[in-house]
């Protein structure tokens, strides 16, 4: 069963120990519905830190403003260090970056 959105969800409960654990949609709408809940209860600060992609993200083809499509997870959530740690990382720890450049000047 799935734990309903708090602002004090852990990681892990907000979009699952695994990529399969939920769907890609499923899991940008808790994220919306978390930074809902931060702005509505008066917490903008937490929304700008885990909300505000590395420069590295944003010039990868797989960031959409501050989720990474790769690994469908905020930019800023490493599914390792974040979900043990609470640490702020990268999405896709680097592996996953594609240059937005490089694709605009392969078409």
């Amino acid at each position: 069963m799935m734990k309903p959105v708090t602002l004090g969800i852990r990681w892990a409960e907000l979009f699952g120990e695994h990529k399969a654990d939920m769907s890609d949609k499923l899991r940008r709408e808790r994220w919306e519905t978390w930074k809902q809940l931060s702005r509505d209860s008066g917490y903008p600060e937490s929304i700008e830190w885990w909300g505000t992609p590395e420069e590295h993200c944003l010039n990868c083809e797989h960031c959409d403003g501050d989720w990474c499509l790769f690994q469908s997870l905020p930019c800023t959530a490493n599914p390792i260090t974040t979900f043990s740690n609470n640490d702020i990382g990268l999405a896709c720890m680097g592996a996953g970056f594609r240059n937005k450049q490089m694709q605009f000047e392969l078409k």
